[in-house]
Parts: structure tokens; C-alpha cells; sequence
């Protein structure tokens, strides 16, 4: 039986599609099905696709007939059968080595459920640094998340390899801003992230302030706009059940201020002064109470 689903949540992808399909199929870990969903790309994604599936059997080629956005991401995982599973965006890069050591990893340790490898990032074929958010989680379950939320930064622990099962159970069927946190935290629930030391996958770095343009257009109310964490720490809370710990709520109460600061700087900067001392303020706080 394949043990291993990768699932490529395409969108707009025409121009980098083949190259990262290609990386994949390289892998010395042969043993995936490869599944491509192209969420109604305007551009020539499905062309590509469909090329890449005639060339190759253990790819799937599926065209969302409306736009998923996030949930994408969902849809892949749900259908996913394998004992493991991994996202695989269509502008990255895989070493060859990638799914064979997290794989291995993953059998070595019962007590992980997700491994990655460093990271590093390109802007226009340039490297321009590693990811600071591949850190192991390996500690208790309330501590895990509690450092998870403290420093998530660009998240490149989405895209390591994990275990179906707890992936299914952690993904978020509604859509929400920081999704991706969301459902990095709740799979902290079933165990926890290994770091392979090496750089083993590059990935497109995406400018900052698409993320913050991403948060107003996500926010449904004024509220969710003016604090982009609010739907991600409501769902976390009620619906996934982390720990409520008070190194949790620390953390999580921290996360949503440093997000609701840098809003606030990007369309409201004449009240920079006010919260950038706010901002330094939440940062001495958080190396003096929630750091130790």
C-alpha cells in the first residue's frame, strides 16, 4: 500500500508547476501518489497539470470547479489515505533526500507526529535566508504550543511530513485568517515536530505585507480585521481544545497583540508612536514571563 500522499494545492502556478512537480518525483522515497488541485487557476495551471499526470501515473490531476482557497488545503488532506501526507506548494523545491529522511525520522520517534528538515528561502531565484520557524517541539504537550505560538514566524513547518491520522484531526474545516498556525498548534495535541538539521527544501518567499493585505481581506467582521488572531484563537480554544494552561493563554493573548500592532502599523500608521512603545513593551514581557 503507498505510504505516502503529497498533495500540491495549485493556484496560478503555470510558470513554476513543472519544476516543483519534477523535484518531487525525484525523491529517493518513491512510495506516494502525487495529487494536483488546481483551485480554478485563471492561468495555464491545469494545461501543465494534465501534462504532468499523462507523464507520469502516480500523479492525479483535479480541477476545484469554484474557488477553495484554504480549504484546498483541507480537500487534499481528507481524501488522503496514506499512513503519511504533506503539502507541497507549486513554487517550492525539494532536495532529493526530503520525504526518505522525514519519513525516517517519523518511524525512529512514535512519540512525533510531523518532521522537517531547515529550510531556505529564495526571492527571484536569490537565497535570502533561512526559515527561523523549523525548531523542534519535543516537550510536553501545553509547553510544546506554548512555544509553537510564541514564535510560529513563517510557519515552514506546515510543509514537513506527517502523520495522516493527526493531520485529519487538526485541520479547520472553516477558513479563518492564520489557518496554517491554527493548524500547527492543534496537531501539537497528538505529539510532537523533529527537525532534521540539514536544508533539504526551498521555498518562494512571499513579501510581508501580502500577509497583511491577507488580513483584511480574510476578516468577516470589524473586529476580525482589527484583531487577525481572533477566529484562529477562538477555534484553537473551543473547537481543537488545546491546553488552556496559563503559558498557553500568555502566549496566544501575546500572538494576537503583536498581530493587532503590525495591522495597525500597515493601514493605520499615524498611530505608529503610540504602538510601536506598545510593541516594545509586549516584547519585554514576553522574554520576562513567558520566555523562562
Amino acid at each position: 500500500m503507498t505510504r505516502l500522499t503529497i498533495g500540491v494545492p495549485a493556484y496560478k502556478n503555470a510558470l513554476t508547476l513543472r519544476t516543483s512537480v519534477e523535484s518531487l518525483l525525484s525523491q529517493t522515497f518513491g512510495d506516494f501518489k502525487l495529487v494536483i488541485s488546481d483551485d480554478n487557476s485563471p492561468d495555464d495551471t491545469r494545461d501543465v497539470a494534465m501534462q504532468l499526470a499523462r507523464e507520469d501515473s502516480r500523479i492525479e490531476y483535479i480541477r476545484q470547479p469554484k474557488n477553495l482557497k484554504y480549504q484546498n488545503f483541507g480537500f487534499l488532506l481528507r481524501r488522503a489515505e496514506t499512513e503519511f501526507f504533506m503539502w507541497a506548494a507549486g513554487d517550492d523545491r525539494w532536495h532529493p533526500e526530503f520525504a526518505q529522511r522525514c519519513i525516517a525520522e517519523l518511524e525512529a520517534r512514535p512519540d512525533i507526529v510531523l518532521a522537517t528538515p531547515r529550510v531556505e528561502f529564495e526571492q527571484g531565484g536569490v537565497p535570502a535566508g533561512l526559515s527561523n520557524a523549523t525548531f523542534p517541539l519535543l516537550d510536553r504537550i501545553d509547553t510544546n504550543i506554548r512555544r509553537y505560538l510564541l514564535a510560529p514566524g513563517d510557519n515552514s513547518r506546515m510543509y514537513g511530513i506527517f502523520r495522516t491520522g493527526a493531520g485529519q484531526r487538526s485541520f479547520p474545516e472553516s477558513s479563518f485568517h492564520a489557518y496554517d498556525w491554527a493548524f500547527c498548534a492543534a496537531i501539537l495535541r497528538f505529539g510532537g515536530h523533529a527537525e532534521i538539521p540539514e536544508v533539504l527544501m526551498t521555498r518562494d518567499l512571499t513579501p510581508a505585507a501580502n500577509y497583511q493585505s491577507l488580513a483584511r481581506a480574510d476578516g468577516s467582521t470589524a473586529l476580525a480585521r482589527c484583531f487577525p488572531l481572533y477566529e484562529m484563537s477562538r477555534w484553537l480554544l473551543a473547537e481543537a481544545g488545546i491546553p488552556r494552561s496559563n503559558g498557553v493563554l500568555g502566549a496566544l493573548v501575546a500572538l494576537n497583540i503583536n498581530k493587532h500592532i503590525e495591522y495597525t502599523d500597515h493601514y493605520h500608521p499615524r498611530y505608529t508612536r503610540v504602538t510601536q512603545p506598545l510593541q516594545a513593551f509586549w516584547r519585554r514581557y514576553i522574554e520576562w514571563r513567558l520566555l523562562k
